[in-house]
């Protein structure tokens, strides 16, 4: 599995939309800076795995679905 910086800043930017969510609001539910979700948001930077099950725990959804990860097909 592979993910990149431009497909975390699109699927995070997705999420949080769904929500209704301002960045500042993101951050204040997940504990996780804003300039943070901010860089995450413009691609600059990947979340590590903390923070990344901290804003996936916010969002409601998997670190997954901010990954952009797929389930390997069944063989």
């Amino acid at each position: 599995m592979s993910y990149s910086n431009e497909k975390v800043a699109r699927n995070l930017k997705v999420e949080r939309a769904k929500r209704g969510w301002s960045q500042e609001d993101l951050a204040e539910a997940s504990g996780v800076g804003q300039n943070s979700i901010a860089r995450y948001e413009m691609g600059g930077t990947t979340p590590g795995l903390d923070q990344a099950f901290k804003i996936a725990s916010a969002l409601g959804c998997s670190i997954d679905a901010i990954a952009g990860w797929q389930p390997p097909e069944a063989a």
